[in-house]
């Protein structure tokens, strides 16, 4: 029976957590009347107008994310007085389009959950992130998450087990189309000239912010490597600084000048289809010093049929499996990410086989056709 859904979008990027509304946008749409929230225009806005009526999008600037800052004494008050303003736009948003279920993307989104209780219609909550740095605060909103919701969803399940209750908590990995390789354009562009003559090429999307993503560790191991083999190594970094951090960038400039890789690491920037580039990739990198919950751009590289290499915490180890289809390394360890690298020097059997192996694992647990039965499936169950 079709119903009327209102998804909640806290960022208007196209990075994980929004590419991932979108999917969700094409599965329930076949089905169900789909609107979505979301607090800006950009480029998810302009996505998801190919896919859904624009009348269906909602723009709500007012729309509240919890950040670091919102733990804060000084800004008590005005969480809160954003808060409950924020329950009341939503609330008018679900009587307004008569909603049946409200499903909110992202764990730093508190009013949805309560607009739904208070209008007595069901809520999903889909949780993308890790909470581990807010320890005194969790167990209260995890609290209130589960208790306010219908399910909680999770995309891995080290994601799920923050939840110390699980009664409401089901994971379900996100799913990623395999492409077909013939399909996709060449890269065009300048860097595939310098890549002459490297005997690795590495590879790695992501927005760049230190410890976070940990793009600082990937360059010092490449540096070391360099000065320990002599080996021509190069690094492809596609992504932009995480708004705030631009000033990192005069850190990861100064270690690239430390260990003489001015010609060796080449920053893209964002780009609005990066998979042309996974092609000039002989292995795939994500060295994120913070767990990660479940990362798209490691998909992505394995439906591309490439080797990943990620650190052992957070979702990585359910998408890699350590000597199979890549390396895991010890988080914020340079020297142990080196050393996994190093495995792969001067061994194109071993990067064709843990790439054959990336592709049959996406097929196996990680495929779009997976990832929407499992959907479609819990919303029938509602």
């Amino acid at each position: 029976m079709s119903k009327r859904i209102l998804l909640i979008g806290h960022s208007a990027d196209m990075y994980g957590a929004s590419r991932s509304l979108s999917k969700l946008v094409r599965i329930l749409d076949k089905n169900h009347l789909v609107y979505v929230m979301l607090p800006a225009e950009g480029l998810l806005y302009d996505v998801l107008k190919e896919i859904i009526p624009q009348d269906r999008i909602i723009l709500n600037p007012d729309l509240y994310i919890f950040t670091r800052r919102s733990f804060k004494l000084r800004y008590l008050f005005s969480t809160l007085f954003q808060f409950l303003k924020n329950i009341w736009s939503i609330t008018g948003t679900i009587r307004e389009k008569q909603i049946d279920i409200v499903h909110t993307n992202s764990g730093v989104i508190p009013a949805g959950a309560l607009a739904a209780r208070l209008t007595g219609k069901k809520h999903l909550w889909h949780i993308r992130e890790w909470f581990g740095d807010f320890k005194k605060f969790w167990p209260y909103y995890s609290s209130y998450m589960t208790s306010l919701s219908d399910r909680v969803i999770c995309v891995s399940e080290t994601m799920a087990s923050q939840f110390s209750d699980k009664k409401n908590v089901v994971a379900i990995y996100n799913g990623f189309p395999i492409p077909e390789i013939g399909d996709i354009p060449p890269a065009v562009g300048e860097v595939q000239k310098t890549l002459d003559g490297a005997d690795l090429v590495l590879g790695c999307t992501s927005r760049i912010r230190l410890v976070r993503k940990g793009q600082e560790y990937l360059i010092e191991a490449i540096g070391m490597l360099t000065e320990q083999t002599g080996k021509k190594i190069h690094l492809i970094l596609i992504g932009d600084y995480v708004p705030g951090y631009e000033y990192q960038k005069e850190v990861l400039e100064g270690l690239i000048k430390k260990y003489k890789l001015e010609q060796r690491v080449h920053f893209l920037g964002h780009l609005n289809d990066p998979l042309p580039y996974y092609s000039l990739f002989d292995v795939f990198v994500l060295p994120s010093g913070e767990p990660e919950p479940f990362g798209g751009v490691v998909m992505e590289a394995m439906s591309m049929g490439l080797p990943v290499i990620g650190s052992s915490l957070g979702g990585t180890p359910e998408q890699v499996e350590d000597g199979w289809n890549g390396y895991l390394f010890e988080n914020k360890n340079p020297i142990d990410l080196a050393a996994k690298i190093e495995l792969l020097f001067d061994d194109p059997q071993k990067l064709k086989e843990f790439g054959e192996r990336s592709t049959e694992r996406m097929e196996n647990l990680f495929s779009l056709q997976l990832h929407e039965g499992k959907i479609l499936e819990l919303y029938k169950s509602l």
